[in-house]
């Protein structure tokens, strides 16, 4: 009976050639610990899934480039671990996280401090999970405008909407917001009025 490396390595071959069942098979023996690593290191299921799923396009996309004399493992897992870091990085730069930073400057706080920082991290999954439960169009428009601060012209343009249209679905998601994120009025005043 073949063992499991030379089963991984004739998938590896097969990957390189474009087999869709060969990638099927691996992503079967790897999305799962693939979306463990992701959700330890973000906390955040969205992320994760969104990590596991970029990760299997860049294995698709760099398939002819895939040794299978390599530690496929460690390449998945690398390429995984490039996806947080640059998840982090677009967090980080979002204005909502810059306009936090400014806030806690402003009043002294310390972002060490680490009943701010599980506040933050509290506000922030409430606030994802609050926006689940927006319809597609809200969401959209919230995450494009408050989020990543494009103007309601941009946000327009890039949904194919009328402006008008894009100060509704934002009034009508800063209203259900603010009502499911009560318990957070201060950071969500901060961030999103």
């Amino acid at each position: 009976m073949p063992d499991f490396t030379s089963i991984e390595k004739q998938y590896i071959l097969e990957l390189n050639r474009g087999s869709y069942r060969a990638f099927d098979a691996l992503y079967s023996l790897y999305s799962r610990r693939l979306f463990a690593f992701a959700l330890k290191m973000t906390k955040s299921h969205s992320d994760a899934k969104e990590i596991v799923q970029d990760t299997f396009v860049r294995l698709w996309l760099n398939r002819e480039n895939v040794l299978p004399e390599d530690s496929f493992q460690s390449y998945l897992f690398t390429i995984a671990k490039n996806a947080i870091l640059n998840k982090m990085r677009t967090l980080i730069n979002m204005p909502v996280f810059v306009d936090y930073m400014e806030f806690m400057n402003e009043h002294h706080l310390s972002v060490e401090n680490t009943t701010e920082e599980m506040e933050m991290d509290e506000f922030r999954k409430k606030l994802e999970q609050a926006k689940e439960t927006l319809p597609e169009t809200q969401k959209n428009v919230f995450e494009l405008s408050k989020e990543l601060g494009l103007s309601h012209t941009e946000v327009a343009k890039q949904l194919n909407l009328s402006e008008q249209t894009v100060r509704n679905q934002l009034s009508l998601a800063l209203k259900t917001l603010r009502k499911k994120l009560a318990e957070n009025a201060v950071l969500f005043t901060i961030f999103f009025l």
